[in-house]
């Protein structure tokens, strides 16, 4: 073979008649059966068959760069697609955001009602969030400091003593009912086990149905996963607050005694804001209904 000053492979000149090409080109791919004709007393460049390889090959790069561009693109488009699980606690973040300005009577939080009756799966972040918007909220700040003073004017726990004093502790000990039994019950246990700890309304049917609706909301609840399960996490969340409570009564108050207590006030605390949260709107559109509509003015 001979390389002329362009570049080209040529042959010297052979007799007339078919001949198999034996070499390979750099860059190219050159099969192995490819036969070039010879003409007799003439060089024929091979770079004529070798421009169609070249365009085959560039052909080929040609398509395998489209191909790898469309997996790129469609796997940055997926990247930038938000995944259903990111969807949803999307969802449920607006109806928290709803939840979170929900009270009964202008002043008692609702947060834990969900009056459509339907909603998204929380996160565990968005079940401590609703938790701690009930913790501090100033409502139950105001509901332990009433507790307090009814504990200290009935001469409960006495160890904690009179006056100011006392008191402050019989607060701190209801405050601290109040906190941990919210974030045990309504966001450790749930997070963990997977359940809503939030109240579905039922909104219809019989009242007595409705009445057996939310008083069964002590033992079932609603899964993740949108199924209804037992209400673990509302129940081993109660209990473990009351025996946390434990570690901040008086010793002489202390025990098994007082942890049945301390869970079954939160129980049936529990039981009456779920009764309340499933017909508090009903109650409110009855009275909206039942207001006098204001006179229209007089034609002049």
């Amino acid at each position: 073979t001979v390389t002329t000053a362009d570049g080209a492979d040529s042959v010297a000149p052979l007799a007339s008649g078919s001949w198999r090409f034996d070499g390979s080109v750099p860059g190219f791919r050159i099969d192995e059966n490819s036969e070039i004709v010879i003409a007799i007393g003439r060089n024929t460049p091979i770079d004529v068959r070798l421009a169609s390889v070249q365009a085959s090959s560039k052909t080929n790069g040609a398509a395998q760069t489209s191909a790898s561009q469309l997996s790129t693109a469609a796997s940055q488009n997926a990247q930038q697609q938000p995944s259903t699980l990111d969807t949803r606690h999307a969802e449920a973040d607006r109806e928290l955001k709803q939840e979170e300005q929900q009270r009964m009577l202008g002043v008692v939080p609702d947060f834990y009602s969900v009056r459509s009756g339907r909603a998204a799966p929380l996160s565990p972040g968005q079940k401590f969030r609703l938790a701690l918007a009930d913790v501090f909220d100033p409502f139950d700040v105001s509901a332990s400091a009433a507790e307090a003073g009814l504990e200290q004017r009935q001469g409960e726990f006495p160890e904690y003593g009179t006056g100011w004093t006392g008191f402050a502790k019989r607060f701190g000990a209801a405050y601290a009912d109040d906190a941990d039994g919210e974030l045990l019950s309504e966001g450790v246990f749930p997070s963990l086990l997977h359940q809503d700890p939030r109240y579905f309304r039922l909104g219809q049917g019989t009242i007595t149905h409705r009445i057996g609706y939310s008083l069964f909301s002590a033992v079932r609840c609603r899964g993740d996963n949108g199924k209804w399960q037992f209400n673990t996490s509302g129940i081993a969340g109660t209990f473990a607050a009351g025996a946390l409570s434990n570690a901040y009564y008086p010793p002489a108050d202390r025990g098994l005694g007082l942890t049945l207590q301390r869970g079954s006030i939160d129980i049936g605390e529990g039981l009456l804001q779920s009764f309340a949260s499933e017909f508090y709107p009903d109650i409110v559109r009855a009275l909206s209904h039942r207001r006098p509509k204001q006179a229209s003015p007089p034609a002049p």
